[in-house]
Order: structure tokens, then C-alpha cells, then sequence
């Protein structure tokens, strides 16, 4: 569908900052253009003052906790690791193929609403494994998403289940090599993860990047230096796997020679601070890895699909962390810069320059005050991540139309979500009794 976006606020991302013009802006045949030659559109969309911004991205997601909510775990947990095996490892493995389905539907239908079109995502279903991302990534497509997936790899539950995972995890990344929904190598963490297992994972999978939880928990870094004399960092690169475009999560506990050796490696650290803060767990200062120029940006760590409220905790909380009032800007423009650098780092068009495949979302927040380049973090952090996305569009498609998913191809499977979700907690009690 060939539309006109009329009387908006376009966002362009540039090297240190924003740019802000007020101009209208066409969508033909999928492609972004600021002349169309002719109004001969199908669609002309009033978006006068409104903010136009190219599709947002959440670089650590994890879906496979979508349908968590409200389930019988109690607590305590008594600490982080209590909390995984209480909670997330038996959820996991209770996971089924209609819960992930479910899980994924959901997921992309409230990424959309969030103005969010690319997804990093880090799955685990640890009775259903193989074929698992292919079904999320044909989820991802009927919704018009992209984003890159990865399958947890852990020698937590046995040999067979890691080789498993590893196949998976191979498979889907050659399979969709350079399509719209790619693959890289999920693990779980360095502790959960022994020697010969990564020497799996690194001969087998060429230069694939890895997805990878680090030390969001002190206990990840004690446990590796215990068993393996070495910090992570120096036990990922031994092994060859701090790779290009490589994801790591948290790295909430990281010492200063940690951040020196990663200062010139070609790897993004992701931050979670609503997951930290909820777990109780340290969070790594954005604002001493700005300092050192290291790129890092946010996900919301299965928290929810609202990347504009982590990034709206990211500042206040970076606030909070160094006692001043005076950080917070540059480091928000650094997140948002890096998000977006990340997925033009995976071969996606930023989505809203000449000639970009259009990826953009369109936000209902009209500036009451003066909106130009120079002001407009301070509207981003006050007053957009306050907003809600009124439109998403991605090539030729409207996918969020007026704030509705406009696609919708899994109704059937949507009305049975009390059912499957029944499933998954009666198999889940049953996993925590046998326990």
C-alpha cells in the first residue's frame, strides 16, 4: 500500500544525536521517499505533529516467558539462584508447542502496540526444542516482524538436551542467514556451561555471535572463577566467542579489567534494569560504559514488550546510581544511537531514510513545547516513552493501524489461551512436586 504521512516530526538518528524536521513523508512500493512525484497514493495518513520515529528495538527479549503471569510459584525464593530453579527452569521445561506458539503471537501483537519492529530474542523450552524457532520465526513473519533468535544452550539439564539445543540453534542460523527473521547462539550463562560444552559451541558454529547472560548475578562470576580460574570475559574469548555483534546481557558485576578488555571488542552489552531491579540484582553503570565508550543499549529481559519504559528506567535509575542530576542525556542518546546502530549492524535498513524498506513507527505525542534536534531528548525521555504508538509501518504494510494490529492470523489459537495456559500450569505444579 502506497501511503503519505502528512505534517510529522521525523526523527533521523545521526552520529552524536537526532535530527528533527518537520516534513511529510511517503511510503511507495515499501520504500521510504520525501518526493513522491505525485500524491497518486492509497493512503494519506494525518500525522501533524506527531512524532515519527523509525521502528523501535528490544535487543533482549524473552518471549517464552509471555504466559508467567499470575503463575502458582511461591516464594521465597531465598536468593537468584532459588529464583531460577523455582521459577524459570520449571517453566521452561513445562513449555509445550501451543505455549510457545501463544507465547510468540502475543508477543509480537504487543511489540507492535510498543512501536517496537525488531526483536532480539532469547528462548528457551527445554521439552520442546527442535523446530522450536522455526515456529517463532513464522510467527515473526506473519506479523511482519523481524528480529534475530537465539536457543538457550545449558548443561543444566543433561547432555542429550544440550546437544539438542545446539542443533537448533545451528540449524535455524544457517537456514536464515540473512533473512528477515536470523539466528545466533544462545547460552545460558558462563556457569552453567562447561568447558567442553563451549568447545562444542565454538568448533562447530564458525563465527555465529552468541546471545549470552553475564554475571547478572555475582554468583555467575564466582562460580566461574571457582571451577574455571578465569573471570568470564577471559573465558569467553579463550574459547573464541566473543564474536562480532555478539549480545551480552546484565553485566552487572564485571570488574574494570573486564570493561578494558571489552573496550575494543566489536560486541553490544544490553542492560535490563527493570528485570535487575526486580530480581533485587545489581546493575551495571550505563553511565561509567559511556565513559568508556562501550556500546550498550536495552532490552526488557522478558519484563514486558515496552521498550520505552526501559528506557525511561534507564535514565532515572542512572540518575540514582551515580547521586546526580547531571547524567542521563548523552547516556540516553547512547542507548537509543546504539539500538539502532545494532540493527543496522544485522544488515536491517534503519527504516526511515531515501530509499530505507519503511520501518516506522508514528507516536501519538504532539510537542507542547518547541520540538527541534536540540530539544529532543529532553521530549523523548519526558514525553514520547509516555506515549503510546498510533501507527506501525513495515515495507508496504500497515501493521498498527489507528493503535490496532491490523493483521491477525491466530484468532483461533488466541481464544484458547485460558486452555493452553491451564496446561502450562498444571504442568508446571507437577514439575515443582516432582522436584
Amino acid at each position: 500500500m502506497n501511503c503519505k504521512l502528512t505534517g510529522g516530526y521525523v526523527v533521523y538518528p545521526e552520529e552524536g544525536g537526532f535530527e528533527v524536521k518537520k516534513q511529510d513523508l511517503y511510503v511507495i512500493d515499501g520504500k521510504v521517499r520525501y518526493t513522491a512525484g505525485n500524491d497518486n497514493v492509497d493512503r494519506e495518513i494525518d500525522c501533524e505533529s506527531k512524532i515519527i520515529m523509525p521502528g523501535l528495538v528490544n535487543a533482549h527479549h524473552h518471549i517464552y516467558s509471555t504466559l508467567s503471569k499470575g503463575i502458582p510459584c511461591k516464594v521465597p525464593f531465598g536468593d537468584f539462584l532459588g529464583n531460577l530453579e523455582n521459577l524459570w527452569w520449571t517453566l521452561d521445561r513445562a513449555l509445550d508447542k501451543e505455549s510457545v506458539q501463544l507465547s510468540t503471537v502475543l508477543t509480537m501483537e504487543d511489540c507492535l502496540k510498543q512501536g517496537v519492529t525488531t526483536v532480539f530474542d532469547h528462548h528457551i523450552s527445554a521439552s520442546y526444542i527442535s523446530g522450536s524457532l522455526e515456529l517463532m520465526a513464522e510467527v515473526f513473519e506473519s506479523y511482519g516482524i523481524q528480529g534475530v533468535l537465539a536457543f538457550e544452550m545449558s548443561d543444566r539439564n543433561g547432555k542429550a538436551i544440550f546437544e539438542e539445543s545446539l542443533r537448533e540453534n545451528l540449524e535455524f542460523a544457517r537456514k536464515h542467514k540473512g533473512s528477515s527473521v536470523q539466528g545466533m547462539l544462545g547460552m545460558h550463562a558462563s556457569f552453567t556451561l562447561s568447558d567442553e560444552s563451549l568447545h562444542k559451541i565454538a568448533e562447530s558454529s564458525g563465527d555465529l555471535p552468541i546471545h549470552i547472560h553475564v554475571s547478572e548475578d555475582i554468583l555467575d562470576t564466582r562460580e566461574t572463577m571457582d571451577k574455571y580460574n578465569l573471570f568470564i570475559i577471559e573465558r569467553l574469548k579463550k574459547h573464541g566467542l566473543l564474536r562480532k555483534n555478539s549480545l551480552l546481557v546484565h553485566c552487572s558485576n564485571l570488574t574494570k579489567s573486564d570493561w578494558k578488555k571489552l573496550h575494543d571488542e566489536d560486541v553490544w552489552i544490553v542492560q535490563a534494569v527493570d528485570s535487575n531491579q526486580n530480581n533485587g540484582l545489581n546493575v551495571a553503570n550505563i553511565h561509567d560504559l559511556t565513559v568508556r565508550e562501550i556500546r550498550v543499549t536495552v532490552g526488557t529481559d522478558g519484563m514486558s514488550s515496552n521498550i520505552m519504559k526501559s528506557y525511561k528506567n534507564s535514565y532515572i535509575f542512572c540518575k540514582y546510581l551515580n547521586g546526580s542530576a547531571d547524567v542521563g542525556y548523552s547516556e540516553m542518546s547512547g542507548l537509543l544511537e546504539n539500538s539502532y546502530a545494532l540493527k543496522q549492524a544485522y544488515g536491517y535498513d534503519l527504516g526511515i531514510l531515501e530509499d530505507d524498506a519503511a520501518d516506522l513507527a508514528i507516536f501519538d505525542y504532539i510537542p507542547a513545547t518547541p520540538f527541534d534536534s536540540e530539544s529532543f531528548l529532553g521530549h523523548f525521555i519526558f514525553g514520547i516513552t509516555e506515549s503510546r504508538a498510533q501507527y506501525v509501518i513495515k515495507g508496504d504494510n500497515i501493521l498498527l493501524d489507528n493503535y490496532q494490529v491490523a493483521l491477525d492470523f491466530y484468532a483461533d489459537l488466541k481464544e484458547r489461551s485460558g486452555e493452553i495456559s491451564k496446561g502450562l500450569f498444571e504442568r508446571f505444579i507437577d514439575l515443582k512436586e516432582k522436584n
